[in-house]
This record gives structure tokens, sequence and C-alpha cells, in this order.
């Protein structure tokens, strides 16, 4: 009896453990963390881009991180959620946040040694993916969201009327400049599993206003079409 009673707590633990989730890049179990490294290359803007980050499981279907790092020509710091919308076997909807504030530069900056001054300005973006996930524990996924960028100093002047940053056009009304900008994007993704806590991930956003595909370094976002690989370690 002892022995059957032994090996049926066996069994239910294995079955446990088997449920608990695998590779997931985007929720790690409750009070679980996953440190993640995004790496980009710009042909443009001084190479390499580094974001560490850092995802804490609240729930299983809740996380939020923290994330740091450099484009290469400016800093960057700021926070992120991601939230399980809808899931049905191999199949989820997720939903995710990110906002980063890059900080004022004037003069240098690490990989970029021209003389250059950027305002202080934040970038904020909200996206919704759909993801399937095959027996290998390979995650596809396709999504659509919105991105927005603006500098400090615009939102002083949601603040206050007296704002004069901006100049006004001879009728009164607001020039060519913005006090923000908006874009849609569309992201595709791959998460490949390495190892059991090891994740490999690609992802490319495509980044478009109403004319289309943005054209290239006009925006704050440089590029109309932008890759990263994330690698993700499960702590």
């Amino acid at each position: 009896m002892k022995t059957l009673i032994a090996v049926t707590f066996l069994a239910c633990g294995n079955i446990l453990h088997a449920q608990e989730p695998v590779n997931d890049p985007y929720f790690p179990a409750p009070r679980q963390i996953n440190l993640g490294l995004l790496i980009t290359y710009s042909p443009v803007t001084p190479p390499p881009a580094i974001i560490a980050d850092a995802t804490y499981g609240i729930t299983p279907r809740f996380s939020v991180g923290l994330v740091g790092g450099t484009t290469g020509a400016l800093g960057l710091y700021g926070m992120k959620l991601n939230a399980q919308l809808f899931r049905a076997e191999q199949f989820r909807m997720l939903f995710r946040m990110l906002s980063v504030y890059y900080p004022e530069r004037n003069g240098p900056f690490l990989f970029d040694r021209s003389y250059k001054y950027v305002m202080p300005w934040m970038l904020s973006m909200a996206v919704t993916d759909l993801e399937w996930k095959n027996k290998k524990n390979v995650r596809f996924s396709l999504g659509a969201g919105v991105l927005e960028t603006h500098c400090i100093d615009d939102m002083r002047m949601w603040f206050n009327p007296n704002h004069d940053h901006h100049a006004l056009a001879d009728d009164g009304k607001m020039g060519d400049e913005k006090l923000i900008d908006v874009f849609m994007t569309l992201q595709a993704a791959v998460s490949i599993p390495v190892t059991q806590r090891f994740t490999c991930r690609a992802e490319s956003f495509a980044v478009f206003n109403r004319n289309g595909l943005i054209r290239r370094e006009v925006f704050k976002v440089t590029f109309p079409v932008n890759t990263y690989l994330s690698l993700i370690y499960s702590l």
C-alpha cells in the first residue's frame, strides 16, 4: 500500500511539472525571473544596439519587467508588461506594452563619437499577438499594434498652454511640428528553445503611418522594418 501511494504521488508530481510553462519568453513562473538580452545591427546608427531586460512572473498569465541599454547612439531605460488574453490548447492571444525613456544627449556618446544634441524623448508601444506552439515547443506569432514617440518638451506643452517650444503658423494654428507621432505596427516572431532554460527569439517589426511604411531616418523610429534577436534565460 505504501508503495502504491508513493508511486501515485510521484506520477502526480510529474504531471504537474509537465504542465508548468517551459521556454516561455513572456511569462516566467510566478515569483520567477526571465533575463533577456536583445541585440540588433544598424548600418546607420553606431552598432550594436544592446538592451537587457528582467521579467518577473506575477501570475501564469501576467508579468512585468524592466529594460535598459543603448541603441549605440542613445541610452534608454523603461518598463514593460505582458498579459495573456486568451488560451486554447496550443494557441493563445497576448497583449504586450513597452514604455522607454531616452535621456538627453549632448556631445559624443558611447559608439558615436560625433558631437550631437538630442532632446530627451519617449517611445511607447502596445501590441497584440496571436501565437501558436508546436509539439517541439517552438512558438510562432503574428500581431499588430500602435507605437508613439514624443519629446519631453512636448509633454510639458500638454500641461502648459504658455509653452512656446513649437512655433505657430501665421494663422495661429500649429505648424508642421507635432506634439506626438503615432504609428501602426505589424510584427512576426519565432521563439526556439535551445535548452530547458535558454530560449532564442527573433522578431521583426514593420512600422507604418497613413502613407504606408515610414521613410528611413525621417522619424525618431529610424527604420521602416526593425529586426531583433533576443536571448532569454529562465532563472
